[in-house]
């Protein structure tokens, strides 16, 4: 089931309130109770017990709430630490879980207000930002309305919900993402790679490497061009110029262009030379 509500789990101490908040009972996710009954294998009528505050969940249903609403780990850990809180019998234990919830929305909130302002990404962060390809596919997500909750990147890119998490989290901690509810959009933080930054070989390889993996799906609208020629040096001037006119010429395309979905263009020219 992809999510639906704007608040995410985080903004809750109750878990029951959290619940009617990511399954209403109108709009686009109508039916989203039917579902859950389902997938817990139980009556619809428990599932409005508990949100009416007459029942609990078990821990067992517990996991297979956060498995239906494509929970990340965080956020699994966070969602039974609420359902442990909300179980609890007795002031202390409710107190034990309370401190453990309340640890985890201060740090995130320390992250916030941290990144509040900030303009450029320190060597270290770079160094993490090109340690994966994921980093930069995650990042043109957040351009692209469709691909901004994790559950949609998660299927789009075809990386598992814990590690598009892990990806999330980095850029909200650099400033490079920020978040509402369970929507992800562009933050305030900018990333510039001088040309001469050793980290620019490792961009080029994490991309060329999915190229190759590309080969193997085939698909129609891809396009793979290799060939090896031998030409003169006058020659292969002209064909590099020629390359650079094109990249020149798509900056005013993809400026005008609207942000629909995601592509990758490598470009090569080398010499065999040693």
């Amino acid at each position: 089931m992809e999510k639906a509500h704007s608040q995410s789990v985080y903004d809750f101490m109750d878990y029951r309130e959290y619940l009617k908040s990511a399954l209403p009972v109108s709009g686009a996710a109508r039916g989203a109770r039917n579902r859950l009954a389902e997938a817990l294998r139980c009556q619809k009528g428990f599932i409005s017990q508990v949100l009416s505050g007459r029942a609990h969940f078990s821990l067992e249903h517990g996991v297979r709430i956060c498995q239906f609403l494509k929970h990340d780990s965080s956020e699994e850990e966070f969602f039974l630490l609420l359902l442990h809180l909300g179980r609890a019998g007795s002031k202390n234990l409710e107190q034990f879980y309370i401190k453990r919830i309340q640890t985890i929305i201060e740090n995130r909130k320390q992250i916030k207000e941290r990144v509040r302002g900030k303009s450029d990404l320190s060597e270290a962060e770079q160094m993490t930002y090109y340690s994966s390809w994921h980093f930069t596919a995650v990042h043109m997500c957040l351009m692209i309305a469709e691909l901004r909750t994790k559950s949609a990147m998660s299927a789009f890119l075809g990386i598992s919900m814990d590690a598009i998490g892990r990806v999330l989290d980095f850029f909200l901690s650099s400033g490079l993402a920020k978040q509402a509810g369970d929507q992800f959009m562009v933050g305030p933080a900018r990333i510039h790679l001088p040309a001469d930054s050793p980290l620019v070989s490792k961009h080029h390889a994490n991309w060329r490497m999915r190229a190759i993996e590309s080969l193997d799906r085939q698909r129609s609208g891809d396009l793979h061009y290799s060939l090896v020629m031998s030409l003169s040096e006058t020659a292969a001037e002209t064909i590099r110029a020629l390359l650079l006119s094109t990249i020149q010429n798509a900056e005013p395309i993809l400026k005008e262009a609207a942000d629909e979905t995601v592509y990758v263009m490598n470009m090569d020219l080398f010499s065999l030379r040693k």
